[in-house]
């Protein structure tokens, strides 16, 4: 299964403090494992790097090495002029995800996992948050609080 990340998941895995931290882990850990594969944009990485050292004011080594493993994990895709394209032509207010969501489409994906509610109403692909995938992953019904983690499952 191959599933894109957008932007607000990426911020979620590079800061603990964020609410969807420990979901967003769990499946870069998954993908880590072989289980999944995960695409994430160029812009992507760019635009958390931004958030991570400029508004944030965490320091650019941390970010470094973190985005040094997520890459040895994931696969990263451009948001080229085809994707422009598409989101420009969208329904969505929101032009930034709707390159994202073109940018998975190309990429082939078969989820976008986005902690940004909104993507669902536009997105041809079906969107999920951290959770909601996780839920997924792991056989698990919405309405259930997840009990085992990924270490359960895949081992360490």
């Amino acid at each position: 299964m191959k599933i894109y990340f957008d932007t607000k998941v990426l911020l979620d895995i590079l800061m603990e403090s964020r609410q969807n931290h420990v979901d967003s882990a769990t499946i870069l850990q998954v993908a880590a494992k072989g289980k999944v594969e995960i695409v994430i944009s160029a812009q992507s990485i760019i635009d958390a790097s931004y958030v991570f050292s400029q508004k944030e004011k965490l320091p650019q080594e941390g970010f470094n090495d973190a985005i040094r493993y997520i890459v040895s994990v994931a696969t990263i895709a451009a948001i080229d002029d085809y994707c422009i394209k598409c989101a420009l032509r969208s329904d969505s207010s929101d032009f930034e995800d709707a390159a994202q969501v073109a940018c998975a489409s190309r990429a082939e994906c078969d989820i976008v996992v986005s902690s940004d509610k909104k993507i669902k109403h536009f997105s041809s692909i079906p969107v999920y948050t951290p959770g909601e995938f996780c839920n997924l992953l792991f056989g698990i019904k919405e309405d259930v609080p997840r009990l085992v983690g990924p270490e359960a499952v895949f081992g360490d």
